[in-house]
C-alpha cells in the first residue's frame, strides 16, 4: 500500500476543518459586529489561515510519494 498517505490526510482533514470551523464560529460571535473592518479584517484571516497547514500537507505529499 504506497499511498497510505493520502488516507492519512483524507481522515484527518475532516476532524481538523470541523474543528477549525468550530473555533472560529465560536470567536466570531464575541468579535463581530462591533466594526465592520473588524468583521471584514477577521474573515479574511480567518479564511486564509489554513492555507498555512494545507501547503504544508500537500508538501509533505508530495515529497514522500513522488515516484
Amino acid at each position: 500500500m504506497k499511498r497510505w498517505r493520502h488516507l492519512v490526510v483524507v481522515i484527518g482533514i475532516i476532524p481538523f476543518f470541523i474543528i477549525y470551523m468550530s473555533f472560529f464560529m465560536y470567536i466570531f460571535d464575541f468579535i463581530t459586529g462591533h466594526h465592520w473592518s473588524l468583521d471584514w479584517t477577521i474573515y479574511i484571516v480567518a479564511g486564509l489561515l489554513w492555507l498555512y497547514p494545507a501547503t504544508k500537507i500537500v508538501g509533505w505529499l508530495s515529497n514522500n510519494e513522488a515516484s
